[in-house]
């Protein structure tokens, strides 16, 4: 039977429909950890991301779907929509009725039709209940997609579906379009229905099939299994067979939910207020959503071999900020697969991949953002990756022009010979920071692997920065191919649609201005000190700049450097508190890769880390007490704080394993055996961790 919610902590405390509609796009539908079916409900075109709105009419349910992720859509496929009657419906949708959702399950009343689905990792089974004493109806879409309505919309090539017996039915398409890229992918799917059906019937285009039973008296229920492969029919039949055969409907549910407990195991809290750990529970969830888990010689069909492989990485640029770290924390062989599947890729296609989708590389938005994971990796101890290897294609991006830097590697030759990432590139300077953070992190790795000239090499080229650093302006800004600044320009502006901004990515100079991870110490200086550097973060967020999105998360922290970690504890705290609430539009922005949640996450934990390195921002946490295994290791970390609560924003003392700590960060490698750090609470801020600046490794000559 489904476990009792109501009385399962903290399944009670998920809830789907937080941040499905405004800029959240994620999914209310049930998806169990990484897995390759996100069975959902769809509403009609024009499709979101998620294929999802509250405000627009319900269509059907399909298998697959990405979470949180910008630009176009992607998926849709196979879908299933139920209705009454002998004849197609109008596919202009229905009202929902008594739409509810709940850790793997999703129900809903469309069209008189009571709908009910859960999800195994490769399966979706869908529960119809029709009106009694009525003609039932069901098409099952081969070639359905979500539609985005813009050019780069993806789009059905060609689809099939057929029947294989009086109760099942198989078939497969091939797609294109979406986010990123126009390559073609393919799905397969293997289904099967509970009972015989009266009528069958495919659609005259050939990519749907029309099943249909006769009006009967009594409750009329119908079950429907599909399993679903990236990679052939046999594999949709095996997970078919492999994952539901002999399991109940309620079974099933049940299975879903104690793989969801399995995961929670790992990241337990006491305390913070209901609304807190309602987001927090539910931001777990999305945090483990994507990417999908293709296995070890199983779902991943484009060249033999023996690593587990990942699709849907949507993108790296997105997830280093923050999302990878958590993962390194509490599942440490989880990131070392991450990071063993990008090498794979590397290995067989040449690049380190910034956003790996279906199969392909695609939209370098910053650089190579994996080099900063490998570093970060070594930097922490994960063992089981060639980290040899993976210099070899960290420095190559620093070394070899790609064909196309679109979706490999850099716009290489001015960075190279000018020093600086010219207006020749698009978002010229946001990409100029992130290629020189990425040098940085070459050279930290190439040093700890030996290789001193590669180290030097890289230091001396992460020390580029600074060369688009304006000192009239005192931000950072854009240069022509002579050496020229341009003009107009304006620290505040960027274009309307700013992922094409000719300067910044997303973003404008004054906000992009704090992303100097690997010198921010060189930028307060440039700032004019501590103090100056103070005022200039209180009035950028005086103006209501956000903090939200993914390369300014942490720009709150950043009161650490000017000696005040205090303030750094309430502006988290206070952007935490009014960005994200538990309403249908209650994120501020695109999901994108577990971001948003990490960064919740990470901020009520109060451990919160600076990517590509191995330290984090110690501010106060929202919780009395928090648990976190770490990994497999039989590890467990755990962070108290008695005095916990909306009003205790300030740490007044800490310990770590009873030694009291005086810095207001901590190095991973004093974490990663587990023990306690406590921290003492207050009302009021203090000179807690005012002595010390976190690390600012530039300066520092390292």
């Amino acid at each position: 039977m489904p476990l009792d919610i109501a009385s399962v902590a903290p399944l009670h405390e998920v809830d789907p429909f937080i941040g499905v509609d405004g800029p959240g796009a994620v999914l209310c539908g049930p998806y169990t950890p990484l897995a390759l079916v996100r069975l959902g409900p769809d509403t009609v075109p024009p499709h979101r991301t998620n294929g999802y709105r509250s405000d627009f009419p319900l269509l059907g349910f399909s298998h697959t779907h990405v979470s949180g992720t910008g630009g176009e859509g992607r998926f849709g496929n196979v879908r299933l929509i139920p209705f009454c009657g002998r004849e197609l419906p109008d596919m202009q949708g229905w009202e929902r009725q008594e739409e509810q959702a709940q850790v793997g399950l999703y129900q809903v009343i469309l069209g008189g039709v009571n709908v009910a689905l859960t999800s195994a990792p490769r399966c979706g089974i869908t529960r119809l209940q029709y009106p009694p004493d009525t003609e039932a109806g069901l098409l099952i879409d081969a070639g359905a997609v979500h539609y985005h309505g813009s050019p780069n919309s993806a789009s059905c090539i060609e689809a099939s579906v057929r029947q294989t017996s009086p109760t099942t039915f198989e078939g497969q398409g091939t797609f294109k379009g979406g986010w990123g890229h126009h390559h073609p992918y393919q799905i397969f799917f293997a289904g099967e229905v509970s009972c015989g059906w009266d009528g069958c019937e495919v659609t005259a285009d050939g990519r749907s099939l029309h099943l249909s039973w006769a009006a009967r008296h009594g409750d009329f229920p119908v079950e429907i299994r599909i399993g679903v492969s990236f990679v052939g029919l046999a594999q949709a039949r095996e997970s078919l067979r492999s994952e539901t055969q002999g399991h109940s409907f309620a079974q099933l549910v049940a299975a879903h939910q104690q793989a969801w407990l399995t995961w929670f195991e790992r990241l337990q809290v006491e305390g913070g207020t209901p609304e807190q750990r309602r987001i927090f529970h539910t931001f777990f969830t999305r945090l483990l959503c994507m990417p999908t888990d293709l296995g070890v010689e199983d779902e991943f069909g484009h060249w033999p071999t023996k690593v587990r492989h990942f699709s849907e990485f949507y993108a790296l640029w997105d997830s280093v900020r923050n999302a990878n770290s958590l993962i390194t924390l509490f599942a440490p062989e989880l990131e070392r697969d991450f990071l063993n599947c990008l090498l794979d890729v590397a290995e067989h296609r040449g690049w380190l991949p910034d956003a790996w989708i279906t199969g392909h590389s695609t939209k370098v938005q910053g650089g190579s953002s994996a080099d900063l994971l490998f570093n970060e990796a070594h930097l922490k101890g994960l063992e089981g990756i060639d980290y040899a290897r993976a210099l070899t294609f960290m420095a190559k991006n620093n070394s070899e022009e790609p064909d196309d830097p679109y979706q490999n590697g850099r716009y290489l030759a001015d960075y190279r010979d000018l020093g600086y990432v010219s207006t020749r590139a698009i978002n010229c300077v946001s990409r100029h920071l992130e290629y020189a953070y990425q040098d940085w992190a070459t050279g930290s790795l190439a040093r700890r692997l030996g290789d001193e000239a590669l180290a030097e090499h890289s230091f001396t080229s992460a020390a580029k920065v600074w060369n688009l650093w304006h000192d009239g302006l005192a931000h950072f800004a854009p240069k022509d191919p002579d050496g020229n600044w341009a003009r107009p320009f304006d620290i505040n502006v960027a274009r309307p649609d700013s992922w094409n901004d000719p300067y910044f990515y997303e973003g404008i100079s004054r906000a992009w201005s704090f992303n100097t991870q690997h010198d921010f110490a060189g930028l307060v200086a440039r700032c004019g000190g501590e103090a100056a550097f103070e005022a200039r973060l209180d009035a950028y967020f005086a103006d209501k700049l956000r903090a939200t999105k993914e390369t300014f998360m942490h720009i709150p922290l950043l009161y650490h450097y000017a000696g005040r970690p205090d303030k750094s504890s309430l502006m988290l705290r206070t952007i935490l508190s009014k960005a994200y609430s538990t309403a249908r539009n209650g994120l501020p922005d695109n999901e994108d890769m577990g971001c948003h949640s990490a960064m919740y996450i990470c901020g009520l934990l109060g451990l919160y880390p600076m990517m590509g390195q191995d330290w984090y921002f110690l501010t106060a946490p929202a919780f009395t007490r928090a648990q976190i295994q770490l990994g497999s290791s039989g590890k467990t970390l755990v962070v108290s704080a008695p005095a916990a609560g909306p009003e205790h924003l300030y740490i007044g003392r800490a310990w770590f394993d009873g030694r009291e700590l005086q810095d207001a960060w901590i190095r991973h490698e004093q974490l990663c055996d587990g023990g306690e750090l406590v921290f003492e609470l207050q009302t009021r801020p203090g000179g807690w961790g005012r002595a010390s600046r976190p690390p600012s490794p530039l300066s520092a000559g390292i």
